[in-house]
Formats: structure tokens, C-alpha cells, sequence
């Protein structure tokens, strides 16, 4: 047996270990690839002023990082971390408790796929960005920090100067060992007209939003806490406690108009949505425009909205949670801008004027103001 020598043996190990190296490699390049990574972080100073109690001042951060990747041509994973507490509706954290660590929970978890057999569809599972269209990305029904559970399927349709969208969801709300399981039930469509060279366009749409088991089953999330919706009590054991007092069924109708003035974006947006499982108390609605867009440094955004949204309109738990404090059974005014400080960095303003328990004979003013500076990488 010939034996190869010892400086070739070197030479062929390093020749080994360099192929070794090369095609790792090329595999961590391709791996890397198909990963994306992005986050943002937002300070904010907020006042908020109710009447009968004393003026608050609080600093709140939010911070989320998140990354994609690519499972296949058509499959796609997106996971998300957050902070802030269990809060379904909030991912800030309030700067307290003596400079104490701060929680980080898992804020998305959700896969979606599609195929080249079925042009437009997709199919997305897990806990995911809310996929159902808001006029002007108001938040009449829901808060932009709620992301749902559950699956949701979409078909997205583009004929000339006209798109149309159909969505369909079943999201758990509440599972239940010893009875029945809360969950959502929901569908929507809409159709967008582009015309003026795309520059400007006319959406209109609908949903429907079925709540399965809410009434006679305690408040959701905070069961001591309905957030303006009317419950009954109902004695379990020797305790009291809440039970709602109306199913939720909503029927929602929606419009958006945008336009171009210039290079200046302008969009006026409305929205309706009714409870017909409630008798009374069971509408609410907003109107709203919004000018400028920041993107660009410099760039700038204004923003007006009013809104009202009576006692059982929606489920209060879910519904925005910085208009009149959070829940239902309030009206008012939400004024807005931001100004691009530079790339990816932005200072932004919000002020709420308010009325909480429009109701009630004698409504509580609340007044909010928000400040935040928010960067994004």
C-alpha cells in the first residue's frame, strides 16, 4: 500500500476543509437568503385627563422585532416578538416599577401559503396580522395591536381598473374546558375602482362578524371587566359574577376614497357597523380624513377622525384602546400628525377629545395626548 506523504496529506486535508467550507457556505448564503429581519421601537410621553380623577403623565416604550422567512416558492413562515403585558390590544410597556426588567411575549406566529394553481388565493394559520380590510386603518371594530388566532383564507382579484378581495376567517376567542368555546366567525369583500391613471380610487365593502357564544359567558379576556359592554350578573357558587348580556353579531359597511393633489395623498374614509343581536344601543360608526404621508424624510401627515360607538356595538375589549380610555360607549374627536425626522425616524402626535358614557345623563369629558418618536429598521 503506498503511503502518501505527509505534506500531501496536509495539502488534501486543506483542500478537503476548503470544499468543506465553501459548500457550508454556500448552504448559511442560501439559508440566509430567504430570511428577513425588521423591528421598530416607539417612545412616547401620553397625558391623560378624565374628568373627576387626577391628570396623569406616564413614559411608555414599545419595542418589536420580527422575522420571515421562506419555506418554499409558496409558503411562508412570519414570527414576531413584542412587548408589553397579556394585553390583547396593547404591546406598550409603561416606564415604572423602578427601572424593573420588562416582559417580551410572543406577538405573531403564523404561516402562509399560496399556489400557482390557484392565482390569488391564500391560506394563513396561526396568530397573524389581523387580515380584514379598515377603511383608512381606522379602528372602529378593532385595535391595530390585535392579532387573531385561528385561519384565515383570501382571494385577491385585479381586472383592469377594478380589484376585488374576499376574505374569510374562523378565529378562537375563548376555549373553555367546561363548556362551550368562544370564537369568531367572519367574512368580508371588497371592491376597489381605480380610475385618473390610478391615481385616485373609490373602495366600498362589507363584512360580517358573528361572535359564536358570547352572551350568558363572562367578558372576555378580563372577566371582571367588560369594557362598556352591558352585562348581567349571575351567581356561580356564592360568587357574583359578570356574564355578557347580548350576543354579538355585526354587520359592518365601509368606504374609502383616495386621491392624489399633486404628490399629496388625501383619503376620506367611513365606517358603519351594527349589532343586530343587541334591541338598542347597538350602532357605531366614524368618519374621517387623512392628508400627507410620511415616508420620505421631511415628508408630513395629518390626520382628523370622529367617532362614535355606542354601548353594544362591538365587543369592548377589542375595539381601539386609546379612544376614550378603551371600550365602547363613548364619542368624539382624534386629531393626528407626524412629520419624517429622517430615514426610518418619525415624531408623531395624537390628541383625543372625548365624551365617555354618552348614555348617561351627565357624559365624562377625557382628553389624551400622545407623543412618540418611532424608529424603524
Amino acid at each position: 500500500m503506498k503511503v502518501i506523504p505527509k505534506n500531501s496529506r496536509i495539502v488534501i486535508l486543506a483542500i478537503l476543509l476548503t470544499s468543506f467550507l465553501a459548500g457550508s457556505n454556500s448552504v448559511a448564503s442560501t439559508w440566509w437568503e430567504t430570511i428577513k429581519l425588521k423591528g421598530d421601537l416607539r417612545y412616547r410621553h401620553e397625558m391623560i385627563d378624565r374628568e373627576g380623577k387626577n391628570k396623569r403623565n406616564r413614559q411608555r416604550i414599545r419595542v418589536r422585532i420580527g422575522l420571515s422567512a421562506d419555506v418554499s416558492a409558496y409558503s411562508k413562515v412570519s414570527v414576531q416578538l413584542a412587548s408589553g403585558s397579556d394585553d390583547p390590544v396593547s404591546t406598550n410597556q409603561t416606564c415604572d416599577d423602578a427601572g424593573s426588567t420588562k416582559p417580551i411575549g410572543l406577538d405573531l406566529a403564523y404561516f402562509r401559503t399560496s399556489h400557482g394553481c390557484l392565482p390569488g388565493f391564500q391560506l394563513i394559520a396561526g396568530k397573524m396580522k389581523n387580515p380584514f380590510f379598515k377603511p383608512g386603518k381606522s379602528e372602529l371594530i378593532w385595535d391595530s395591536d390585535w392579532n387573531p388566532e385561528g385561519g384565515a383564507a383570501t382571494f385577491a382579484k385585479e381586472s383592469g381598473t377594478f380589484d376585488l378581495t374576499l376574505i374569510g376567517a374562523g378565529f378562537w376567542i375563548d376555549e373553555r374546558s367546561s363548556s362551550d368555546e368562544s370564537y369568531l366567525a367572519a367574512g368580508q369583500a371588497v371592491g376597489r375602482l381605480h380610475f385618473n391613471e390610478r391615481k385616485s380610487s373609490v373602495a366600498l365593502g362589507g363584512s360580517i362578524f358573528n361572535y359564536v357564544n358570547t352572551q350568558g359567558y363572562e367578558p372576555f379576556y378580563d372577566h371582571e371587566d367588560p369594557m362598556g359592554n352591558s352585562t348581567v350578573p349571575f351567581v356561580d357558587d356564592g360568587d357574583t359574577v359578570l356574564h355578557y348580556a347580548n350576543d354579538y353579531e355585526l354587520l359592518e359597511l365601509f368606504g374609502e376614497v383616495t386621491h392624489k393633489f399633486n404628490s399629496t395623498p388625501v383619503t376620506v374614509m367611513w365606517d358603519y357597523v351594527t349589532n343586530i343581536a343587541a334591541d338598542s344601543l347597538n350602532a357605531g360608526w366614524l368618519f374621517g380624513v387623512r392628508v400627507g404621508k410620511t415616508k420620505k424624510s421631511g415628508s408630513w401627515q395629518f390626520q382628523y377622525l370622529y367617532k362614535q360607538v355606542e354601548q353594544d356595538a362591538v365587543i369592548g375589549v377589542l375595539t381601539d384602546s386609546d379612544f376614550i380610555g378603551g371600550g365602547t360607549d363613548g364619542k368624539g374627536h382624534e386629531i393626528g400628525g407626524a412629520v419624517q425626522l429622517a430615514t426610518n425616524t418619525s415624531l408623531q402626535f395624537t390628541y383625543f377629545i372625548n365624551k365617555i358614557g354618552i348614555n348617561a345623563a351627565s357624559p365624562v369629558d377625557f382628553n389624551r395626548l400622545q407623543a412618540d418618536v418611532q424608529l424603524k429598521f
